[in-house]
């Protein structure tokens, strides 16, 4: 199981294991986190599980939130990921995390809804280029060997439109109902649920907790979204 090992100017202060979807770390005592110092924002940072990636995002943190030095909005960590918070000092272990997939995974998606803070946002859209402000490293989805994949809008927000599923995160859905994204690996496409009570279908059957993997011509239904995922033929 993945942990985060945190640390005050060297000094190891505890263990914390990263056993829920999702794993918020601030100042406020209802983080599963919680640090007590000014440096720290209420609700500085959250970890979501997704498939079997763990995704870093800052909530707009007051003093930012450090991966391996660099200022990060949105990360897919590695194992031995040095993470600063503020004044403090995280380490992500994770023996399973696969390291040099590519040499920089900070990735663009949508912004992961704070159920604490209610927020909400208005976006229901697939995250394609330009949608994000962080830089964006494709290096992993630029050398799979997979046939590229997309999503034809049936019904909703994409009706009658047409993606490339050339990044290794697109999410779908509606946030506060129901979210699920694809995940871009070198064996292929497969769907997780982000958000929601229930799962999304995948031709007309719901999804498991775990990924599934998609096969060519799949309907899913999420968030009030009919889509169709699709291979594109290799020349």
């Amino acid at each position: 199981m993945a942990k985060l090992v945190l640390s005050l100017d060297g000094n190891v202060l505890g263990y914390h294991f990263l056993e829920k979807e999702r794993f918020g770390i601030g100042r406020k005592p209802s983080n599963e986190l919680h640090i007590d110092d000014s440096s720290v924002s209420k609700e500085h940072a959250v970890i979501v599980t997704v498939g079997n990636d763990q995704i870093l995002e800052d909530l707009g943190s007051t003093n930012g939130t450090l991966v391996n030095g660099i200022k990060i909005k949105k990360h897919i960590l590695q194992n031995n990921d040095a993470i600063d918070i503020g004044r403090y000092q995280l380490r992500y272990i994770n023996q399973k995390a696969r390291p040099g997939v590519d040499s920089d995974r900070t990735i663009m998606m949508m912004p992961v809804m704070n159920p604490r803070r209610g927020e909400g946002r208005s976006e229901t859209s697939a995250q394609t280029s330009g949608q994000a402000g962080a830089a964006v490293s494709v290096a992993r989805a630029a050398n799979d060997i997979f046939p590229l994949g997309g999503i034809q809008g049936l019904e909703g927000p994409h009706a009658g439109q047409t993606l490339e599923l050339n990044r290794p995160l697109a999410t779908f859905g509606k946030e506060g109902i129901q979210v699920a994204v694809i995940n871009r690996r070198p064996h292929g496409y497969s769907i997780t649920r982000v958000e929601g009570k229930k799962q999304p279908l995948v031709n007309g059957l719901a999804i498991s907790e775990e990924a599934q993997l998609l096969q060519d011509g799949d309907q899913i239904e999420v968030g009030g979204e009919i889509l169709r995922f699709f291979l594109k033929k290799q020349a």
